[in-house]
């Protein structure tokens, strides 16, 4: 009896024991496991990091430009992010240089994003910058002068207009954002200086002009610079202080004008010319009287130009009624110094 019980209690102490042994393996196996892993993963961490900093300490900051640029960039914007003036008010283009024709309609163009709140103001310098002259506040015009008006473009851009300028508009204009500080470009326009010539074929300046009698006088007037609009300039030919334009009595008077971009051409012509016929010739603008152009006609009167460009015609001929005493003293007195002694 005493056998078999202690049999028994040996086969089942055999029994939890290898169970135990099992169990206690299982749990071995899975912390080695679990420690391999870990300690893998530290290993293939610690070689990636080793890799970076071996590659980052070899390569240095250069060789990675995206990179630097992003921490660059957030270190920047981390600090200057409400100072970059693209996140306010701001010009689209820069200061510029204008050239316009006299008598043109002229458009400055001031183009500003991210306006917000900010008004926008168009003033005139003058005496070297000193003065300065209010032009315009947002869409309302401030100066007397009414050639001056603002047009909005869609959808940034504030024009200003000036209307039929003359050499009196050139100078500098600033165009203001009303931030603190004022933010400003500047526009500096000039004007082209009118000109009004009567020039020959070679396109040089005539001051005299000779045609034989019966001949047709042709006269060339060339207008630069000036914007010609029919309305308001107009070319006027002018013999002595006649209008040639409309003379109908005189007639063979023709006038041909004909307008450019920047100016005019203007051609008289006047047929069978005589000594009458003589004199000044002008051309002038409607526009601008005060400069005008002239040119002196000569008409021969029974002499030939070929006789002109001999030097015939440059003397008058002596008269010999009125200088009959001087050529007889002359002759007593040359007479005298051949006599022999």
């Amino acid at each position: 009896m005493w056998f078999l019980i202690y049999s028994c209690l040996v086969l089942f102490s055999a029994t939890y024991s290898q169970t135990d042994l099992f169990i206690s393996t299982q749990a071995s196996l899975s912390t080695l496991t679990t420690a391999t892993v870990t300690a893998t993963k530290t290993t293939m961490a610690a070689t990636t990091v080793s890799k970076i900093a071996t590659t980052s300490k070899r390569s240095g900051a250069t060789d990675s430009p995206m990179l630097n640029y992003i921490f660059d960039s957030h270190s920047h914007n981390k600090h200057q992010h409400y100072h970059d003036h693209r996140w306010g008010p701001h010009f689209e283009g820069k200061s510029t240089n204008v050239t316009a024709q006299a008598g043109a309609n002229v458009t400055l163009d001031c183009r500003i994003s991210l306006l917000q709140d900010k008004t926008v103001s168009w003033v005139r310098r003058q005496d070297n910058g000193e003065t300065m002259s209010l032009l315009t506040v947002g869409q309302q015009t401030y100066t007397g002068d009414s050639r001056y008006t603002v047009e909005f473009q869609y959808p940034d851009n504030w024009r200003l207009q000036i209307k039929n300028v003359n050499s009196t508009d050139e100078g500098q204009y600033e165009c203001q954002i009303s931030t603190h500080p004022p933010k400003f470009i500047h526009v500096n326009l000039h004007i082209n200086a009118p000109s009004v010539r009567i020039i020959d074929t070679m396109g040089e300046p005539l001051r005299d002009k000779y045609y034989e009698a019966d001949s047709t006088i042709e006269l060339l007037c060339v207008v630069r610079h000036i914007a010609m609009q029919m309305q308001y300039s107009v070319v006027q030919w002018l013999h002595d202080n006649r209008t040639l334009n409309y003379d109908t009595t005189r007639g063979g008077i023709s006038v041909k004008t004909t307008l450019m971009e920047e100016g005019a051409n203007s051609t008289l012509s006047i047929a069978r010319v005589g000594p009458g016929d003589s004199g000044n010739y002008t051309c002038a603008l409607t526009t601008m009287p005060d400069q005008p152009a002239t040119v002196h006609v000569h008409v021969l009167n029974g002499e030939s130009l070929a006789e002109l460009h001999h030097g015939r015609a440059s003397h008058p001929r002596l008269s010999l009624s009125g200088n009959a005493p001087m050529l007889v003293l002359l002759l007593f007195l040359g007479l005298v110094w051949l006599v022999p002694r």
